[in-house]
């Protein structure tokens, strides 16, 4: 470190000791932070929205290719709406086989549509968010819902004239060329943790609060919107046109809730990533002061020759989160838990358990299964908050590692539960341990995000989104095509290769959190070592949400976030570091 640099350090500290400790609080909280509240409250009104649709859309689906499959098959009938209303109880399970299978094969090239624009233009939305701050990315991905949104209303307005894939792959192509949702909640949550990025500071194990509470918000706006269709969800038997009535206006309502998280989010959300005012490069900052690096030097370089320079950059700056040089297995286990989580999210298809209860033994009728999202998504989101808090006294290594593994675990078991299900309480008794299933959210949220700076924060959660991108493509592929193979004699062995695929990320979470946990102590080590030099305050962790200083634009660095060989490795630290 220069001698410019130490008595630049030495400067600040002696204002922050001093009598302008007050000001200088109030100047980087107004300058940097954003409050307790901020991307919240639009969190909440875009999960309401897709709450609403996650759960009408599998009805409506289902609804509206059993009325146009009936009349091909039954041309001479004038109502054949009334043959789909009696579906669950005729003998005759033709129909049902078909509309099964017609909707299983369509969910494969839906999700193509939808993924492949949606891996081309994340990365750009992700690099865009890093270079140029969140907001206007999060407002081009919110319009892609909107289109989305507007095209799902008018399905189910035209459904008996036109066929509703017409307009479903309209609406994935367009949502797809504006980032897709991955890009949407990436971007979220990218705001949620530059807000707490002084909770994943150098040695601390505490999983934030605040990421467990926008992971809990993100899935209680979902059972928020699930509860909503089962209030309006009306028996076919009771009334044909009431039942079509009821998906108009859970679409109408989705519609709402997504013009209001837009208006809400240009008025009110805050910028929290000011890359013209945080200089951050690849390599770390130490005390404020920024070393660029040859990296980040020719990736500007390489921006500024066109339009292949461009894409060129942009794809390089991806891979720069991969592939960076980081201490210990640091690197190693960063990309290895991007791979786990697309193992992980493989399996999480709610489409197949909708068409299994749909069968017999079970012949649940809508309303049972907009019940059973409403009680599987009220213990989700109490696991949410429930597994960080019961951490927080922990004094232990790897607390969100923990609750992926513990949250995998339970995964596994409940889906090897539903593979042998035969009754409705058996499918229940699943609801109930979404208790511990939900606890991975905030673990991979905390996790990750822990593993690489700031200014790579959006990059590594497009990649996350990218990875998710995929997970539906080849998740139908596999599952669906075992559902269709099987649906004769066991509809249910497709959950039992679910479970056995969510054993794998529960054993590989656990293979990750040994290799880990060396980097760990010796990041609780450096920041113990920080702190005897006086350059860290000594607050708890648990007090670190209300109070945490630090100089404007700068970031503390962990070993594990830092990259190898940067300056920050300075004779003050680099006998821990090496």
């Amino acid at each position: 470190m220069s001698i410019c640099q130490q008595d630049r350090r030495r400067s600040f500290l002696e204002r922050l000791r001093g009598n302008d400790e007050d000001a200088l609080l109030n100047e980087t909280r107004k300058k940097y932070c954003c409050g307790v509240i901020n991307v919240e409250p639009v969190l909440l009104l875009i999960t309401i929205s897709t709450g609403l649709f996650a759960t009408s859309q599998q009805l409506f689906t289902y609804w509206a290719r059993c009325v146009e499959l009936a009349g091909e098959m039954y041309p001479d009938e004038t109502n054949v709406s009334s043959r789909c209303a009696l579906i669950a109880a005729d003998n005759d399970t033709r129909l049902q086989d078909l509309v099964e299978k017609d909707i299983s094969n369509a969910r494969i090239w839906l999700q193509v549509a939808g993924s492949l624009p949606t891996i081309l233009i994340a990365p750009l939305v992700g690099t865009w968010s890093d270079r140029s701050g969140r907001k206007l990315p999060l407002i081009f991905s919110m319009a892609g819902f909107i289109f989305y949104s507007i095209f799902y209303l008018i399905a189910t307005l035209m459904y008996e004239r036109t066929n509703i894939y017409y307009w479903f792959y309209a609406s994935e192509i367009v949502m797809g060329f504006c980032g897709g949702a991955s890009s949407l909640f990436a971007t979220m949550l990218a705001i949620v943790t530059d807000d707490c990025r002084h909770q994943l500071n150098p040695g601390s194990t505490m999983v934030p609060l605040r990421i467990g509470v926008a992971s809990a918000i993100q899935s209680f706006g979902g059972l928020i919107g699930t509860f909503v269709v089962s209030l309006l969800a009306v028996p076919a038997i009771k009334s044909i046109e009431q039942h079509a009535q009821s998906y108009t206006h859970c679409a109408f309502i989705q519609c709402i809730f997504m013009v209001a998280a837009l208006i809400y989010t240009i008025l009110y959300v805050k910028e929290t990533h000011h890359p013209q005012n945080e200089p951050y490069t690849t390599a770390a900052r130490f005390g404020g002061y920024v070393v660029r690096s040859e990296s980040e030097t020719s990736s500007e370089a390489a921006n500024r020759n066109g339009g292949c320079g461009k894409a060129k950059g942009l794809i390089d700056s991806l891979i720069e989160v991969m592939c960076e040089p980081r201490p210990g297995w640091t690197r190693f286990c960063l990309n290895l838990s991007i791979f786990f989580i697309f193992v992980e999210f493989l399996a999480l298809d709610a489409g197949l358990l909708f068409l299994l209860v749909k069968r017999h033994p079970f012949y649940w009728t809508d309303t049972q299964f907009s019940i059973y999202n409403v009680v599987k998504g009220f213990f989700f989101s109490f696991g949410m908050i429930l597994g960080p808090l019961l951490l927080v006294k922990a004094n232990i290594l790897g607390k969100d590692s923990l609750l992926i593994i513990t949250g995998s675990v339970f995964s596994a078991i409940s889906f090897l539960m539903l593979s042998v299900a035969t009754t409705s309480n058996e499918i229940y008794a699943t609801a109930f341990m979404a208790l511990f299933v939900g606890v991975i959210a905030p673990g991979f949220r905390s996790f990750l995000p822990r593993m690489v700076p700031k200014e790579q924060t959006a990059r590594l959660l497009t990649l996350i989104g990218i990875v998710l991108a995929f997970c539906p493509i080849v998740s139908a592929l596999i599952f669906n095509n075992i559902f269709n193979a099987t649906i004769d004699w066991w509809p249910g062995f497709a959950f039992l290769v679910a479970g056995a695929v969510q054993s794998i990320a529960a054993i590989g979470q656990g293979v990750i959190h040994h290799l880990m946990k060396p980097q760990w102590k010796l990041d609780r080590e450096l920041r113990e070592h920080r702190r005897r030099l006086g350059l860290e305050e000594n607050f708890d962790e648990q007090q670190q949400e209300i109070v945490h200083v630090q100089q404007p634009g700068s970031e503390e660095r962990s070993v594990s976030n830092t990259a190898v060989g940067s300056d920050f490795q300075d004779e003050d630290t680099n006998h821990l570091v090496t």
